[in-house]
């Protein structure tokens, strides 16, 4: 991600082995190029992302000292029954979406900072490719005026405990905020419809949740990364490593 990341890593910028392309088609209009992309397997029968690591990326990013993380995009698949949903809600997904990304990188030490400058990333993310099932009643519960939009909070929980996501793609960007070089990218599809020779398995609130949490530390490892020699840089593709170095040890 660059969970992408990166697988958002946000980036999951990686050495990976090549692995298949993603076998279902994602939406071709969110990052600034898709052409350069490259398939890396997945560690551990974690699934593979699609990734572009920028020439002297790794170089780049020691310089960085603070992530600007961007509003998520959300974009429903044309093939989703359910096509979208209210504003509020919208909003409130993809703030639980920039608030898990974010608080991987504070807790490593990162600044989020909240304008573009000298030594400041700029994290795009998108979740496109949205096929989401109802269940219960509404699509989506009523979020009270002022509720607090985070994954550990009671309104956002309720709000995605309604739907499951039966298909998604992240992908990110990690851009210079001042120069808008690009210096790396992300595709994570996650999820399978049913199909000819494929089960459906859904995505619920806690692996959705996962996910976020898991690109994230994609991106806070990476620039972890940058500023170590290459005998001691870890594989950010592996989340569950990453889980256990920096989930485990809080």
């Amino acid at each position: 991600m660059f969970i992408a990341i990166c697988a958002v890593s946000a980036i999951a910028l990686t050495q990976g082995a090549l692995a298949q392309q993603p076998a279902r088609a994602y939406d071709k209009n969110f990052l600034t190029s898709y052409d350069l992309l490259q398939p890396r397997a997945g560690e551990k029968g974690q699934p593979g992302d699609l990734v572009y690591i920028a020439p002297n990326a790794m170089k780049r990013l020691a310089a960085y000292k603070a992530v600007m993380v961007d509003q998520p995009e959300i974009l429903f698949s044309p093939d989703s029954k359910i096509k979208g949903m209210k504003p509020d809600d919208q909003k409130a997904l993809a703030e639980a979406v920039r608030d898990a990304l974010s608080g991987r990188l504070a807790e490593g030490g990162y600044s989020v900072s909240q304008q573009p400058g000298p030594g400041v990333l700029y994290l795009r993310v998108g979740l496109t490719d949205l096929m989401v099932s109802k269940k219960k009643r509404g699509l989506l519960a009523y979020t009270p005026i002022g509720a607090v939009v985070k994954f550990g909070s009671d309104a956002v929980r309720e709000t995605l405990s309604k739907v499951e996501f039966i298909e998604m793609t992240f992908q990110a960007e990690l851009v210079d905020s001042v120069s808008n070089d690009v210096l790396g990218a992300i595709v994570a599809p996650r999820g399978t419809r049913k199909g000819d020779g494929q089960k459906e398995t859904r995505i619920d609130i806690d692996e959705f949740d996962q996910n976020m949490r898991a690109w994230g530390n994609r991106v806070r490892c990476q620039l972890d990364n940058a500023k170590l020699p290459a005998d001691k840089q870890s594989n950010c593709a592996d989340d569950t490593a990453n889980t256990a170095r920096y989930d485990d040890k809080k």
